[in-house]
């Protein structure tokens, strides 16, 4: 059987279509006019990859700052408990998973079994985020696949010390037109973040082994200075780590599924 899973974020909306075993099929897309519209094209482009029919899908559980939104889900999950759901299944080791959104940094704790423990979330408006990165390397120039780089050559970091997103964008503005070398200021940002992370990780009493999801755990210098900053080991799950929530959604929906079809096959028996 096939179940979807729909995480509604706060900049993409994410698909992920399974059959308990696999990610059979994923699709993700930024977050537009015409909701309903966007959430049918990726439901289609997830399951030509799952070679799948349109009536195939049994269950869709929504997840995700907008997942609410989601009309055609049985219901709506946190994110925590999806992306818990999703590092058990890759490694039954991983105890704290790290989520490095694109608004939000959430640490939660979960036990052996990928139950959730404790859940801790970044303050809003936070120099810390994937927004953030975002934001500076479009002030200095920098594209997305070169951050890594940059950073690495980097020999004084740009230091940052406001908690807000816009005033700490406006002093790296000041600083780039005064001459500050880029590869100082993303490198600066990277420090920011990652420390954001680590307080996080300190804070939630986080046990290893740690798992890391989220579009910024796609950057290795993001994952290296994580790693240096709280002296434990970083493991990147074998999924893109955007998709992480929505495969969860699916996973659990297997779950769901499941447990209502054997409990209608003892009601049958017993009547």
């Amino acid at each position: 059987m096939i179940t979807a899973g729909v995480d509604v974020g706060t900049r993409f909306i994410k698909v992920c279509l399974t059959d308990g075993e696999s990610l059979r099929g994923s699709a993700c897309a930024e977050m537009g006019p015409h909701f309903d519209a966007i959430i049918r094209s990726l439901l289609k482009e997830a399951r030509v990859q799952a070679q799948v029919g349109r009536w195939s899908i049994e269950k869709i559980i929504a997840t995700g700052f907008g997942g609410h939104l989601v009309k055609k889900a049985a219901f709506t999950l946190g994110e925590a408990a999806c992306t818990a759901k999703t590092a058990i299944f890759f490694n039954r080791d991983i105890r704290t998973v790290v989520d490095l959104g694109g608004l939000f940094i959430t640490v939660s704790t979960i036990d052996r079994n990928g139950f959730l423990e404790t859940t801790h979330v970044n303050e809003r408006c936070a120099a810390g985020s994937g927004k953030f990165l975002e934001m500076v390397t479009e002030a200095v120039g920098v594209p997305f696949d070169r951050i890594p780089s940059c950073a690495s050559q980097s020999i004084q970091p740009c230091s940052f010390s406001s908690n807000c997103a816009v005033f700490a964008e406006s002093k790296i503005i000041s600083q780039v037109h005064s001459g500050m070398k880029s590869d100082d200021v993303l490198a600066g940002v990277i420090t920011a973040i990652a420390s954001k992370a680590a307080s996080l990780i300190d804070g939630a009493g986080a046990k290893d082994t740690i798992a890391l999801i989220g579009g910024l755990a796609k950057i290795s210098a993001v994952r290296e200075m994580l790693a240096s900053l709280t002296g434990r080991k970083m493991v990147v799950l074998p999924i893109d780590g955007q998709l992480a929530a929505a495969f969860g959604a699916a996973l659990i929906a297997q779950g769901k599924l499941m447990q209502k079809r054997q409990s209608t096959s003892l009601t049958g028996e017993v009547a």
